[in-house]
């Protein structure tokens, strides 16, 4: 059985079908108290982003809002739920006063979470016999589990990637990077979100029990 030791960085990202207004969102968001990435405009049309730190354009606290232009995607990041939800509810308000309305714009939302966690190793007990062949028999460890159903290139989707740090694969207890990429309606990923420590909590415990009926 693992559990999980801490969540480290949680996104919420939303996708736009058309670029969002983000000269004036970065402008509302600097008179309300951010630091923000400074616009340059282009003589022909466009502008330039003079990114604070790599993809950043905004920031607040320990919340961290980015922009892939390529992507035309916003993402606010933060390793606290509360904070994050208030600047991602501030976000999507200042957006849809400055002419682009998410309820419009936005093609889909994910949430992205990276969380550690501990255990036993996590393998299938079947030792597959491959000794003849390369001089060790090996072991199958489950590290990625996805949606039944869904198809990853739709609105829906859900991966979840459950990786051992080798460095302590020999140890009492293994440790694992937790890797959560979950998209939904906007208002099911908030939820999913508020709840998020016992949400992986028992999604782990179910994975745990159903590698043990294999076993």
């Amino acid at each position: 059985m693992l559990s999980v030791e801490c969540i480290e960085s949680i996104g919420l990202l939303s996708v736009w079908m058309l670029e969002p207004r983000l000269p004036e969102l970065l402008l509302e968001l600097r008179n309300r108290g951010y630091a923000t990435a400074r616009v340059r405009p282009k003589s022909l049309g466009g502008y330039d982003i003079m990114f604070i730190e790599p993809g950043v354009v905004a920031i607040k606290g320990s919340t961290y809002m980015l922009y892939n232009p390529s992507r035309r995607s916003i993402t606010v990041e933060s390793s606290k739920v509360d904070e994050l939800l208030h600047v991602f509810s501030e976000v999507e308000e200042v957006l849809k006063f400055v002419g682009s309305d998410p309820a419009k714009g936005v093609l889909f939302y994910e949430l992205q979470v990276k969380a550690r966690a501990s255990g036993g190793k996590w393998v299938l007990k079947k030792t597959i016999e491959t000794s003849d062949l390369l001089g060790q028999d090996l072991l199958a460890l489950p590290t990625s589990f996805v949606s039944a159903k869904e198809d990853p290139n739709s609105i829906q989707w859900l991966r979840l990637d459950i990786r051992p740090l080798w460095t302590s694969w020999s140890d009492e207890r293994t440790r694992y990077e937790v890797i959560l990429v979950y998209r939904d309606s906007k208002e099911r990923l908030i939820d999913t979100l508020r709840n998020i420590d016992n949400i992986l909590r028992d999604v782990l415990k179910r994975i745990s029990d159903a590698l043990e009926a294999l076993a």
